[in-house]
């Protein structure tokens, strides 16, 4: 009898325990703060969001507006000299937009804050932001100074040949992370109507540089080689039978960015190893996210020297590819090694 009666007791206790995890238990609500200041722009533009836990998985609230944002916020942008006492008080204002492309976020009354508060690279900017019935946010930055290139300048002109193309800018004060691009320009046109022609732009990013110190002192340069540029070309813009092209010119453009920023690009890379959890980095006190700061350098238009010219539209690399070559009155491509005009 007592051996039922524990067997009972035991069948009871089983199906009657709850064994359910909830696994969405209250959470602190946190702020997800990012945003980079430019001092050459004339509107500077933050983000702000907030954590969000439910049902429907990780990306689940990423499509409802009332899931990513706060009903209300106040966000200012204080100028600080080097005590840390605010010189300037500026406003963000908040814009909303439906203006965008679809994703994983919702387009739903997609939310940003501005200010057109000017910045001075002179100054560290601190960003506060208040939200009613949540933690405070703040998070402060020194501004990346000017970026200068050094070659090209001018009407210098570019040349891939038997030494390799060479770009230089000079190290920027609070700049740790340099990313240099090169955006060649061209024309693109039917072979049987050369005027109806559109233009085109392919670019080709230069390896990131990490900067010794942030007082601005050093020079960066950057080398490309024929074989890898021209391969570049032909990879990605291709040969063509029916069409003719026109080089108009190149852009460089190199930015640079802060310290937190680069720490913030490094953490977020790919794991090489065989840990692929990456650890979060943040400087943002009260939420995460980043604030931080950013410059360009821009040498536009610059043009080719005139043997990679004539490498362009007759190279073992590029021939077949229509790049057009103005000789006189006739225009000429390289069609299999040969010179076509027309």
């Amino acid at each position: 009898m007592k051996n039922h009666i524990l067997t009972l007791f035991a069948f009871f206790a089983l199906f009657s325990c709850d064994n359910s995890l909830d696994i969405n238990a209250d959470y602190d609500v946190e702020n997800v703060v990012y945003g980079l200041l430019d001092k050459d722009l004339d509107t500077q533009w933050v983000r702000l969001h907030r954590t969000y836990l439910g049902e429907d998985g990780l990306l689940a609230g990423a499509v409802h507006s009332d899931s990513l944002y706060f009903d209300t916020a106040a966000i200012y942008l204080a100028q600080l000299n080097a005590s840390g006492d605010v010189i300037n008080t500026y406003e963000f204002y908040r814009k909303d937009t439906n203006a965008l492309e679809p994703g994983v976020f919702t387009t739903d009354n997609y939310r940003l804050y501005w200010t057109d508060a000017p910045i001075d690279k002179s100054f560290e900017y601190r960003i506060r932001g208040f939200i009613p019935g949540n933690n405070n946010f703040e998070a402060v930055t020194p501004i990346v100074g000017n970026v200068s290139i050094t070659k090209p300048r001018g009407f210098q002109k570019i040349s891939f040949g038997i030494s390799n193309a060479e770009f230089k800018w000079d190290a920027t004060k609070n700049a740790r992370l340099y990313q240099g691009y090169l955006h060649f320009k061209y024309k693109e046109a039917p072979r049987s109507n050369p005027q109806d022609s559109v233009m085109k732009t392919l670019t080709y990013a230069l390896p990131v540089r990490t900067g010794s110190n942030l007082n601005g002192n050093g020079t960066f340069v950057s080398e490309v080689t024929y074989d890898a540029y021209f391969r570049f070309l032909r990879n990605n813009i291709g040969t063509t039978t029916d069409k003719v092209r026109v080089f108009k010119g190149m852009d460089v453009e190199i930015w640079a960015a802060a310290d937190d920023y680069a720490t913030y690009i490094n953490v977020s890379q790919p794991s090489q190893g065989i840990v692929q959890e990456k650890p979060l980095f943040t400087n943002i006190d009260g939420g995460i996210g980043l604030f931080s700061s950013r410059a360009v350098g821009l040498q536009e238009n610059v043009q080719l020297s005139t043997y990679s010219m004539d490498s362009l539209w007759r190279g073992i690399f590029t021939c077949d590819m229509g790049w057009v070559d103005f000789q006189g009155i006739d225009s000429c491509i390289c069609v299999d090694g040969d010179k076509v005009c027309f």
